[in-house]
């Protein structure tokens, strides 16, 4: 082989090699971002968020939707909040998700908790964040996900707290194109209510299903001491959200809500033990439910 052969063959090798680590460096920002992104990705003043990178589509363009409960209008000094994340998106099968509670100065206000192993949280100068993990991405999941953080209060005169939140829908192709990035932000008030009468005023009691086993509906009852906001969900034995059935405020009494043995895509489900949760303000309670067909 010739002296020039050997250089072109060289040049044709290191050309295969540099694609090669270009390609491994990209996958493994993808993965390395389904198990977190970056601090300072929430929208929040000052930040940005996650079409940086995902950047095929403008922020909020998609037909998704991303939404926070567990919280509305006002949170109470000392009191301990878990708040449920919701994203959906018709066309996503990997999730993801990242938010930030400050105050008016900018700066990190009350304390945020992981409850399991689909989330987390950091923390980067002056605040904190919560975010989902490897796991809490939830590859294969379609048509939507939930993650749960709990937020605890500040003391009482720290004034206004307003989240910040950022969730991606992804495709589930290993890479950052393709995906859609959703973005909301909502401000809680400090409550002038005293704390230790809260746990009375807003206390629910969700109601065993009737009947139970069922085929193909079923009846939910939750009792409400006061007007407040509710979500009501079903989820498989994985964990999985199968179907919401109630988000938004409620009214004080009785509530009965038929599941008629569905998906959130309109699809049936296959036989067997599914939970259906309540989540309140102040309370959070599950019960178990067994579907025959």
């Amino acid at each position: 082989m010739s002296i020039q052969q050997h250089k072109n063959t060289n040049k044709t090798i290191l050309i295969l090699l540099t694609m090669v680590l270009l390609l491994t460096m990209s996958t493994g920002m993808a993965l390395a971002y389904s198990g977190g992104p970056p601090n300072g990705r929430t929208n929040a003043p000052g930040e940005g968020n996650c079409t940086g990178c995902h950047s095929s589509f403008p922020l909020n363009s998609g037909s998704g939707l991303l939404s926070i409960s567990g919280l509305s209008g006002a949170y109470d000094a000392g009191q301990s909040y878990d708040l449920i994340v919701s994203l959906e998106d018709p066309s996503a099968q990997r999730w993801g998700f990242e938010f930030t509670i400050i105050g008016d100065n900018g700066q990190e206000i009350g304390s945020l908790t992981s409850l399991d192993s689909h989330t987390q949280t950091s923390a980067s100068g002056s605040k904190a964040y919560a975010k989902q993990t490897s796991q809490g991405s939830q590859n294969g999941t379609t048509t939507g996900v939930t993650w749960t953080v709990r937020w605890t209060a500040p003391a009482s005169g720290a004034g206004n707290a307003s989240i910040y939140m950022t969730g991606a829908a992804a495709n589930g192709n290993f890479s950052t194109s393709g995906d859609r990035i959703y973005a909301i932000s909502e401000t809680w008030t400090e409550s002038d209510v005293s704390a230790v009468s809260l746990p009375l005023l807003a206390a629910a009691e969700l109601k065993p299903n009737y009947p139970n086993p069922f085929n193909p509906r079923t009846t939910i009852a939750y009792e409400l001491s006061e007007s407040q906001s509710v979500m009501l969900s079903v989820y498989d034995l994985d964990g999985r959200l199968v179907r919401q059935l109630e988000n938004g405020i409620r009214s004080e009494g009785t509530h009965e809500v038929v599941w008629d043995g569905l998906d959130s895509s309109g699809v049936a489900v296959s036989s067997g033990t599914y939970f259906y949760r309540l989540l309140t303000n102040r309370v959070d309670v599950k019960r178990s439910m067994v579907l025959v067909r």
